[in-house]
């Protein structure tokens, strides 16, 4: 007897790209990557894949993806340390820290991806000040805070899912005034920022900085589990690589992302490409929500709703697919996430899907 397929997560609940039990569904901006992806050396190597090579381990796989990746970051491959994508190092992250999340001491800046949450579920929560609206300052000032208080400090930045950007040079200056605590940033999104000079925290001097990176994003590749961890932390480094698999990586994970990683034509020219529709997806949704209530400046924007599913499920209806958070969950904020539409047609499709929203289920 076929078991009933399973309901649908809530609406609030659903990953990005999970269009499970929604139907008519033509344009998915819920998603994250690049829409742009993969990127062609990423089908090449598919293509030209000897499969005899699957029957036996993956020797060297990694490191050649390590060596790829020190070079695209500019740092030494000694400070790297291969793993199953950023949420591989988080949830090791959440583990090695399980004990000083108990005892009070490791802070996670919020709002923050879901997987990050999960993984913590003992870590101090730092909310945004009651009132306040998204932004660089207040979140650069929770960071402040939570590394006064917490040897252990964990964000995203740009932040998800608000896209808020803290420039470089700022985290580091707050992790050369509190040496005392551990920064640990998510910087899956980095490469999509606006800011001519957004760069990673990789590479620095500081031995209290920690970086969580991955190919999966930025080259439309997120059905690959392959990342990084970058610090000169040895202590956490050494952690890391005890607790690897002996084989941190599959062998095709390794071949198709180390070729992704090689193809900066082409992430260079997609990600101007998204860059510039990212803008013009702001300027619309400024015009129909109001520019105060959109915020972010990376491949995607968050716009400020108190009570998103009105509009969340007539865009659904209308045959877009965003993603929606509730700030009834813990870390959440109260909204949704729309993904850059790639095109004018796209952009139009989802103006037109905006307009027809019910009065009653805009904000006032």
């Amino acid at each position: 007897m076929t078991a009933p397929p399973a309901a649908p997560p809530p609406r609030h609940l659903r990953q990005g790209g999970d269009t499970t039990g929604l139907t008519g569904i033509t344009l998915d901006l819920s998603l994250c990557g690049n829409p742009l992806g993969p990127a062609p050396a990423v089908d090449a190597a598919l293509k030209t894949f000897d499969c005899t090579r699957l029957m036996r381990p993956p020797y060297g796989a990694a490191e050649e993806y390590l060596a790829a990746f020190a070079t695209d970051l500019g740092v030494d491959v000694q400070d790297l340390t291969a793993g199953s994508g950023v949420t591989g190092f988080i949830n090791f992250t959440g583990r090695l820290l399980r004990k000083q999340a108990r005892r009070g001491q490791v802070a996670i800046i919020t709002p923050e991806y879901s997987g990050t949450l999960k993984a913590f579920p003992r870590a101090d929560l730092i909310s945004p000040p009651p009132g306040t609206h998204p932004g660089v300052k207040r979140r650069r000032d929770m960071v402040h805070q939570a590394m006064h208080t917490h040897p252990y400090v964990i964000l995203s930045n740009p932040s998800n899912p608000e896209g808020i950007y803290i420039p470089a040079e700022e985290l580091l200056d707050l992790a050369r005034g509190h040496r005392h605590a551990m920064l640990i940033v998510d910087e899956e999104y980095h490469r999509f920022e606006r800011d001519a000079d957004a760069r990673s925290l990789a590479g620095t001097e500081l031995r209290n900085v920690a970086v969580w990176q991955s190919t999966g994003k930025t080259y439309g590749i997120p059905g690959t589990r392959a990342g990084i961890l970058w610090t000169r932390n040895r202590r956490m480094a050494k952690r890391a690589r005890r607790d690897a698999l002996t084989w941190p990586l599959s062998l095709l994970d390794a071949v198709v992302c180390t070729a992704a990683l090689a193809d900066t034509s082409w992430r260079d020219g997609s990600l101007g490409q998204i860059r510039t529709e990212s803008y013009l997806l702001g300027e619309l949704l400024g015009q129909l929500f109001g520019a105060s209530r959109v915020h972010g400046s990376a491949h995607f924007r968050f716009v400020e709703l108190a009570n998103p599913e009105p509009v969340a499920k007539h865009l659904e209806r209308q045959g877009i697919a965003v993603r929606t958070f509730l700030d009834s969950v813990p870390g959440h904020p109260s909204g949704i996430r729309i993904l850059t539409p790639i095109g004018t047609a796209a952009r139009d499709r989802l103006a037109d899907a905006v307009n027809s929203c019910p009065r009653s289920a805009l904000p006032r």
